[in-house]
């Protein structure tokens, strides 16, 4: 049983959901029809390179793709790209990370409410949450877009309010540096979680880490004391 920590707030690519294959596949797909405007001696984006766009850009990543493609192409490689990604989302590319499940079920046995804070567009926590069963594994999702630019803060300011509960009684698991920032500015601890990006050095920014999800059960039960310890 925890004694302070009473939720947790996940973000959802690469904590919550293996998005890499899904990410990878649409971007080289919606590539395939503007392969004679990119430049031939450029090196087209791979996984670790969506990976490390998302970590710098959130949701935004794909306009800040270095591929040669003037502002207009561009939207149009956009909107491209969220054709493909839809369809694959429905075609079940993309997974819940092994062992998160457990780990969920677990925090439920412990009364600990769980909600997912995610760094998306709306249609796409939609349609991920839909296609692997997510509702039923959060009490509350919202997603950055529904709040603006530079809304991170405002999401879990909202996510606590509507789950009743203090900044020193939330942890929030995520990957990126804008994320941990806007924790920290309420006043909520963080966990950097390393198990879904290849160079996870990002979580740096966090209070504490967890490299895989078998070490998320630690983090957890540490912030707890911190907090117990520290907190009011």
């Amino acid at each position: 049983m925890l004694q302070h920590i009473r939720l947790l707030i996940f973000d959802l690519d690469y904590v919550v959901f293996d998005c890499s294959a899904l990410k990878l596949r649409a971007l080289r797909q919606s590539l395939m029809p503007f392969s004679d405007q990119i430049p031939q001696n450029l090196r087209l984006p791979d996984e670790t390179d969506a990976g490390e766009a998302f970590r710098e850009y959130g949701f935004r990543w794909l306009q800040f793709l270095e591929i040669g493609l003037d502002e207009e192409t561009l939207s149009q490689f956009q909107g491209a790209y969220a054709v493909q990604e839809k369809r694959l989302i429905e075609a079940g590319v993309g997974r819940i990370f092994p062992g998160l499940q457990e780990f969920f079920d677990s925090c439920r046995r412990r009364d600990v409410m769980l909600a997912l804070g995610a760094e998306a567009r709306r249609d796409y926590l939609l349609a991920v949450s839909d296609r692997h069963g997510m509702d039923g594994l959060f009490d509350v999702s919202l997603c950055t877009e529904e709040f603006g630019v530079g809304s991170a803060g405002e999401m879990l300011e909202e996510i606590m309010h509507h789950a009743g509960v203090n900044p020193s009684e939330t942890l929030v698991l995520g990957t990126r540096s804008a994320y941990f920032d806007a924790a920290h500015a309420l006043d909520v601890m963080t966990i950097g979680c390393g198990w879904g990006l290849r160079h996870p050095q990002d979580s740096a920014g966090a209070d504490l880490e967890a490299i895989t999800v078998s070490h998320v059960c630690a983090a957890v039960e540490q912030a707890d004391q911190l907090a117990t310890d520290y907190l009011p």
